[in-house]
């Protein structure tokens, strides 16, 4: 067991793929901010999968900004802890025996919905890390995933949007090119077939706190 003094720290936690594919589309650079607050950076493997796997048919098929992310990863393995979770494990062993039985296009495991399934996966690792940690920030955008969250009755942590976060790193981190990451995210993102952009709305309930201990 790991001693009290090192493994209770700040926590920085990414269950939601959201984070990374938004700073990702300001360039790889942008991702790095994430270490600005000097605190453990832990990201769900299954978060790591969406973020970097090959996307499939009617799929986003942005392949150049999932080549950033995964580089990205690949760049700072000594810098990220990855944790283990249920529905990361299960698709892993999937692809595993995929690959190994021939790697048919109509026999790949499916990644839809896989998030959906992932919720209860978020919730143990927020309350695993609450249990274990001085003080925990969740960077989700997913609104089921914040809504999960806000709900349980045990938890003490901050929830955090992307768009959040980059406000906190320029007013309480003193990064002043922070502030120009979120319009680069918002022409990078582009417009869907109705005109509106596909960056998350602003949360006007962010950031939360959750304070119930």
């Amino acid at each position: 067991m790991m001693n009290d003094d090192i493994y209770r720290r700040p926590r920085l936690l990414i269950p939601d793929n959201s984070p990374l594919s938004l700073l990702s589309m300001a360039g790889r650079e942008a991702l790095d901010y994430l270490f600005a607050p000097e605190v453990e950076v832990w990201i769900t493997d299954m978060v790591e999968i969406e973020a970097t796997r090959d996307p499939d048919p009617g799929d986003d098929q942005r392949t150049e900004q999932r080549r950033t992310i995964a580089e990205w990863f690949d760049s700072n393995r000594h810098r990220i802890s990855v944790m283990e979770t249920a529905v990361g494990r299960e698709y892993s062993k999937a692809m595993t025996n995929w690959r190994m039985g021939g790697s048919h296009p109509d026999l790949k495991p499916d990644w839809a919905d896989r998030g959906d399934y992932s919720l209860f996966d978020i919730l143990k690792a927020a309350e695993a890390f609450v249990e274990d940690s001085e003080a925990v920030v969740l960077l989700v955008d997913d609104r089921r995933a914040r809504a999960v969250l806000m709900q349980n009755e045990d938890l003490n942590l901050d929830i955090l949007s992307t768009r959040a976060f980059i406000s906190m790193l320029e007013h309480e981190f003193g990064i002043e090119r922070a502030a120009d990451l979120w319009p680069i995210i918002e022409i990078g993102a582009g417009v869907n077939e109705h005109g509106k952009s596909r960056v998350p709305d602003p949360l006007p309930e962010d950031p939360i706190q959750v304070r119930k201990r």
